[in-house]
């Protein structure tokens, strides 16, 4: 079955504002989500989406979170996400990096205290479509058992690398 795009972002988007999301924060989600899945990665899109609104209702993500910047250093700063989408807070941090980047050459954010920031490569895209070089990474549940083990103990620690 082939869902268009602007079809399947609105309906996202209608359910994100049903759930309380402000117009511009549903957009911005609905578009990554509506993407991930244009572009097949269909685990951080349509697939992804019934977790996102789960963890919604569960409290574990606050859709009216503003990231707050708890320390800065030249080109350095880090931020506390408050729990707010990851896909949001990876969004601001990469639009920060960039403009810090613009000012100092290089720009490094960090951000704490967030959630699944769904497709990596969402925010390499904005970086090197800004025409930055953009490097992200970030940790994840445990899911990888170490050499020799059998339980889950690591991070499968997703890393993006995007280029102009």
């Amino acid at each position: 079955m082939r869902i268009p795009f602007d079809t399947m972002k609105t309906r996202f988007t209608e359910i994100l504002l049903k759930h309380g999301f402000i117009l511009d924060k549903a957009h911005h989600c609905a578009r990554i989500f509506t993407e991930n899945s244009l572009d097949g990665v269909y685990t951080h899109g349509l697939n992804r989406f019934p977790t996102f609104i789960s963890m919604i209702q569960e409290g574990l993500v606050d859709y009216e979170a503003v990231p707050e910047l708890e320390g800065t250093n030249g080109l350095i700063e880090q931020w506390n996400g408050k729990l707010g989408p990851g896909m949001l807070n990876a969004e601001f941090c990469m639009a920060r990096a960039i403009s810090l980047a613009g000012e100092h050459g290089i720009g490094c954010v960090a951000i704490r205290n967030t959630n699944h920031w769904m497709r990596g490569g969402t925010y390499g895209w904005q970086a090197a479509n800004d025409g930055f070089i953009g490097i992200c990474f970030t940790n994840t549940i445990a899911n990888v058992p170490p050499w020799g083990g059998i339980d889950p103990r690591l991070g499968n620690n997703p890393l993006v690398i995007a280029v102009p």
